[in-house]
């Protein structure tokens, strides 16, 4: 995947997360849309209608899950959602957004 696309409610919130997520610099931000870039990730965030605010396919209702390389697991230890996982060589937890998606981020051992 080169890139992924998330609705969100709170633009500068999400911005903020994924940019620490990723430990990035690269941030381009324009009214009700932004990207964020690191680690070979690219999020693409857009903001979410008002009209549809109240209802967006969260948490365990989503039908998918994004995976984001990252370098450590444990930086995010504190965002966590069970246990961490290892297959082959890497390492994987998944962890909830700052606007309530589940999301996966995964390390090379």
């Amino acid at each position: 995947m080169s890139a992924v696309v998330i609705w969100v409610a709170d633009l500068a919130r999400s911005v903020t997360f994924y940019s620490e997520l990723f430990d990035s610099t690269d941030c381009q931000v324009s009214d009700g849309f932004a990207s964020v870039k690191g680690g070979g990730n690219e999020v693409l965030l857009h903001r979410l209608p008002e009209q549809y605010r109240a209802e967006p396919s969260i948490g365990e209702e989503n039908p998918i899950k994004p995976i984001f390389q990252v370098n450590s697991i444990a930086k995010h230890e504190s965002l966590i959602r069970g246990e961490v996982a290892q297959y082959g060589d890497w390492r994987y937890a998944d962890l909830t957004d700052s606007e309530g998606h589940i999301i996966q981020i995964r390390e090379k051992l």
